[in-house]
């Protein structure tokens, strides 16, 4: 399937895309709107739930250090302690039954929490109570399926199970029992101290205020300890998420809420309590919480057809405004494809039309620029080459004067000047070189050595020269007449008024350049005071010559340092062909990249 984008108009695919977009962005933000409402209910809900289970869980706490406290506090006492170091059937042991079982029952009828108190002796085969208040044998709590949960601590609190000791006594409340041992003074275990606290006191505790779901309280096995519903509502099973809960609540990365799932969705709050692990909670049916919401979607659900209604109408309008500067923009871009290059856009926009159009005109301009440019540089390349033309001719008639005057000086004895016109005919022959702009670098060194000879004549040696050139680079072509305008700038401007110096030569291949360097030991000059125009005229011509042959990327650089030593250096491309034409092609390339 083709892309819409590039198969219909502008105008008919800006308003599909702005209704589109406006539809999406609309539900998005009343969706967004609905999610944010109902989590704000919900979150809310849950600070105030996770306060009120804090409170709840530090007055089930407070009253569980009660009992814990009271039972040390028996565990503790001398005549407990006593009582069950004496032989069972000692007088004194006997004697003191009824005081303990006082001491004991004191407990249930003070404190309205506590259920009943009773002391499993270890010595102890028969049991001694009132009502449920009493001294019993150990034996039934080692019979106890319970027992393996204490029998390796102190003190530790069982969550809800019947009261029921022995034949002797079986009641069907239900308590929550805390157990301690009692120990002697020298260590030996005497037997456990059990307090029950009655459920009733616990459903005071969660019940204190109106709630809107189910309440529980579950010990630290997530069993059941007493549970609260709302009036008239009906009771949820706690064994249909009991499982659900046990595999949450080992995972301590979980924060204090959960949302389960049943018939409908709840949501479960729920705080424990550090020291003893029990756990408070409290489970909402999720309709509940958010019956506020609703109200709200069905708002949002009007607001955004009123929304859409209103974004077609704005797409219409958009679409036209969007498309008249487009439009106007591909006609004069048709223009300057049809070569009318003096086609330019009319901007009267400030924005990114604005800047399309200006950039537009811009690029216009630069194009219009590079072509003047371009067929200036053809000119000045063809005025070069009729310089150069121009300048073949004169060596030539040149030429042949010199071979007349050689033969004059040969045949009056005139040795030196005959070796010097010899040179001189030499470089006029390969500057010649049948009219070519291109030789080869071994041809250009042949033509520098004739030069350089000249020099040393001249010079009387001294200047010393030395030309190193790999071989390497020797079947290269390069522009004629090249390094020796170099070594003729070295000669001028270095030793002007100096007795000696050093000219050096050399010719190196990096990769794929070559690299020929001038350097003297001249006087050179600063970056702040370079020589005057008309000293540099012919550096100027060769860097010229390089540009227009190769492009701008090649050239000339110049490191000097006063007195020290200047040194030029020739970057040229590895070239092996010698056809001119090849040569400019290839320049002009370079140049206009």
């Amino acid at each position: 399937m083709k892309n819409p984008f590039k198969k219909y108009s502008l105008p008919v695919t800006l308003f599909i895309s702005f209704i589109a977009i406006s539809a999406v962005l609309i539900a998005l933000l009343g969706a967004t709107s609905y999610y944010i409402t109902t989590r704000e209910v919900v979150d809310e809900t849950i600070s105030s739930r996770v306060l009120l289970l804090g409170e709840i869980n530090k007055q089930i706490d407070y009253q569980l250090q009660a009992i814990e406290y009271d039972a040390l506090v028996v565990a503790s006492n001398p005549t407990i302690r006593q009582y069950l170091e004496e032989p069972e059937q000692s007088f004194d042991r006997i004697r003191q039954n009824d005081e303990v079982i006082d001491l004991l029952s004191r407990y249930s009828y003070v404190k309205h929490a506590i259920h009943s108190v009773q002391l499993y002796a270890n010595n102890s085969t028969g049991n001694v109570y009132r009502g449920a208040n009493g001294i019993f044998s150990r034996a039934f709590i080692d019979h106890s399926p319970t027992y393996p949960e204490i029998e390796h601590t102190d003190a530790a609190w069982l969550g809800t199970h019947a009261l029921e000791v022995g034949d002797y006594l079986s009641m069907p409340e239900p308590v929550i029992s805390y157990y301690r041992k009692v120990w002697s003074a020298s260590g030996k275990e005497l037997g456990i101290l059990v307090f029950n606290m009655k459920l009733a006191s616990m459903n005071e505790l969660i019940s204190a205020d109106a709630v809107d779901g189910s309440r529980y309280v579950v010990d630290a096995r997530q069993r059941l300890i007493v549970e609260a519903h709302p009036a008239g509502a009906e009771a949820p099973d706690y064994e249909t998420i009991r499982s659900d809960l046990a595999t949450t609540l080992q995972d301590r990365s979980v924060d204090h809420r959960v949302t389960v799932h049943e018939d409908g969705k709840q949501l479960l709050i729920w705080r424990e309590q550090p020291r003893t692990q029990w756990v408070v909670m409290d489970r909402i049916p999720w309709d509940r919480i958010t019956e506020g919401s609703r109200q709200i979607q069905q708002t949002i659900v009007l607001t955004i057809v009123l929304c859409v209604l209103l974004a077609i109408g704005m797409a219409w309008l958009l679409a036209g405004q969007f498309a008249v500067p487009i439009r106007r923009l591909v006609r004069v871009m048709a223009k300057l494809k049809g070569g009318k290059m003096d086609s330019r856009v009319a901007n009267e926009y400030e924005n990114e039309f604005g800047y399309l159009n200006q950039h537009f005109n811009t690029m216009a301009d630069e194009i219009e620029g590079l072509i003047r440019q371009v067929n200036l540089e053809n000119q000045q390349k063809r005025e070069a080459e009729l310089k150069v033309l121009q300048e073949q001719m004169n060596p030539h008639f040149l030429y042949n004067t010199l071979d007349t005057m050689n033969w004059h000086a040969i045949s009056i004895g005139a040795t030196e000047i005959s070796h010097m016109l010899s040179l001189l005919g030499k470089m006029m022959r390969i500057g010649l070189s049948s009219g070519k702009a291109f030789i080869t670098v071994a041809a250009e060194a042949e033509h520098l050595g004739c030069y350089v000879e000249l020099q040393k004549i001249r010079c009387k040696g001294r200047i010393d020269f030395r030309i190193d050139i790999d071989e390497s680079l020797q079947p290269y072509a390069i522009p004629k007449i090249t390094l020796q305008p170099l070594v003729e700038n070295a000669i001028i401007h270095g030793f002007h008024s100096r007795r000696e110096g050093r000219i050096v030569i050399t010719g190196r291949q990096q990769g794929e350049l070559m690299k020929l360097s001038v350097q003297d030991n001249g006087y050179g000059f600063s970056p702040d005071n370079r020589r005057d125009s008309s000293s540099q005229h012919g550096l100027h011509n060769v860097r010229e010559r390089i540009r227009l042959y190769y492009g701008p990327q090649y050239g000339l650089d110049i490191q000097s340092e006063p007195n020290v030593s200047t040194v030029v250096t020739l970057t040229l491309p590895l070239v092996r062909e010698s056809g001119d034409d090849r040569r400019l092609q290839e320049g002009e390339e370079s140049d206009h990249d």
